[in-house]
C-alpha cells in the first residue's frame, strides 16, 4: 500500500469518526433538550411557548461551541447539561416570583445570560480555542473566580424574594428583565473561566465515558441474571396463588387473588428490598419465598457488584 492509500484510508477513518461523533452529539442534545422541555412542560409557563424557547436555546448555544471554539462532543455535552440545569433553576425562579409575567418576558429573561455567556467567550475566543484544541486539562482553574459570580446571582434572586408582592404583580416583566440583566453583567466577566472549567469537566465526562463503556458487558449480565431472578419468583408467587386453596396476598388492602403482572411488581419490589407496601404476604409460605428472594437478592447485589469492579480493575491494568 502506498502513502496516498495510507492518506486515503486515514482519511477516510476520521470522517466515520466525525460522522460518529455528530451522531453522538445530536442524540445527546436531543434527550438533553427532551428532559429540559419536558421540566418546562411540568412548571406550565407560557402553554408550552417558554419549554420551546429553552430547547432551541440550549441546542443553539452548543452549536456555537462546537463550531465556533472547536469544541468537543464532551465538551458540548456538559455545556448543554450545565445550561439544562440553569433552565431548572430559571423555571423555579420564575415561577416561585412572577407569576405575571409574560412568555415574551420570560424568554427574554431566560436568553440574556446565555447570550451573556456567549459574548463573553467570544470576547476570549482565542484563549478559549487553545484551550480546546490542546485537548489538556488546566492546572489552574481558579475555582474561586468560576463560581464567583453565584454571590451576586444569589443576592439579586433575595432581592427579588423580599420585594413586596404588590410590585411583583404589577411590574413583573420589568423586575424580570432586570433582575436577569443584572446577572447577565455577572456571568460576562467570568465567561472565560467558566468556559475552560467547562472544557476540562468536558475531559474528565470523556474518560468518565469511556470507562462506563467498557462496563457495558458485564452490567449487562448481571442485568440479565437480575430478570431472570425477578421471573423466577414472580412464577413461583402466581403458582403459588393459583394452586393453593385461599388468597396469599392482600392488595391495597384486600385479601384476593395476584395476577402475573402484580407478582412481577411484588418481585421487583421484594428483590430490591424497598417494599411499598401495597401488596404484602398473607399467607406463612409466601412470606418464607419472599424472605428467600429478599437473601438472594441481597447476595446476588454483592457478587454483582464485586464482579463489576474486578472486571473494571482488570480491564484498567491492561490499558496502563
Amino acid at each position: 500500500m502506498n502513502e496516498l492509500d495510507r492518506d486515503i484510508g486515514r482519511g477516510n477513518r476520521e470522517t466515520d469518526a466525525d460522522r460518529r461523533g455528530l451522531r453522538y452529539l445530536t442524540s445527546s442534545l436531543v434527550l438533553t433538550g427532551a428532559l429540559v422541555g419536558l421540566i418546562a412542560l411540568a412548571v406550565g409557563t407560557s402553554e408550552g411557548y417558554l419549554a420551546t424557547v429553552v430547547v432551541a436555546s440550549i441546542v443553539a448555544l452548543a452549536a456555537v461551541f462546537r463550531f465556533f471554539f472547536h469544541g468537543s462532543r464532551a465538551f458540548c455535552l456538559t455545556l448543554a447539561n450545565l445550561a439544562a440545569i440553569y433552565a431548572c433553576s430559571f423555571l423555579f425562579f420564575a415561577e416561585s416570583n412572577f407569576h405575571g409575567a409574560s412568555g415574551l418576558a420570560l424568554s427574554a429573561g431566560f436568553v440574556l445570560p446565555l447570550l451573556a455567556f456567549v459574548g463573553g467567550s467570544f470576547r476570549y475566543r482565542d484563549t478559549i480555542t487553545r484551550v480546546t484544541i490542546s485537548g489538556r486539562l488546566q492546572e489552574q482553574r481558579h475555582i474561586g473566580r468560576i463560581f464567583s459570580w453565584l454571590i451576586p446571582v444569589l443576592a439579586v434572586g433575595i432581592a427579588v424574594s423580599i420585594l413586596p408582592p404588590s410590585i411583583l404583580q404589577h411590574s413583573a416583566n420589568a423586575v424580570l428583565l432586570l433582575a436577569m440583566a443584572a446577572i447577565s453583567g455577572f456571568i460576562f466577566f467570568v465567561s472565560r473561566d467558566v468556559a475552560v472549567f467547562l472544557l476540562d469537566t468536558g475531559l474528565l465526562f470523556e474518560q468518565f465515558f469511556a470507562r462506563i463503556a467498557a462496563l457495558t458487558v458485564p452490567a449487562f449480565a448481571f442485568l440479565t441474571c437480575y430478570s431472570l431472578m425477578v421471573i423466577l419468583f414472580a412464577s413461583i408467587y402466581s403458582v403459588l396463588d393459583h394452586f393453593s386453596d385461599g388468597a396469599n396476598f392482600r392488595i391495597e388492602g384486600a385479601i384476593r387473588a395476584i395476577s402475573f403482572p402484580e407478582s412481577l411488581y411484588f418481585s421487583v419490589v421484594t428483590l430490591s428490598t424497598v417494599g411499598y407496601g401495597d401488596i404484602v404476604p398473607a399467607s406463612g409460605v409466601v412470606r418464607l419465598v419472599a424472605a428467600a428472594e429478599i437473601v438472594c437478592g441481597i447476595l446476588l447485589l454483592l457478587f454483582g457488584f464485586n464482579e463489576i469492579f474486578n472486571f473494571a480493575r482488570r480491564h484498567g491494568d491492561r490499558d496502563r
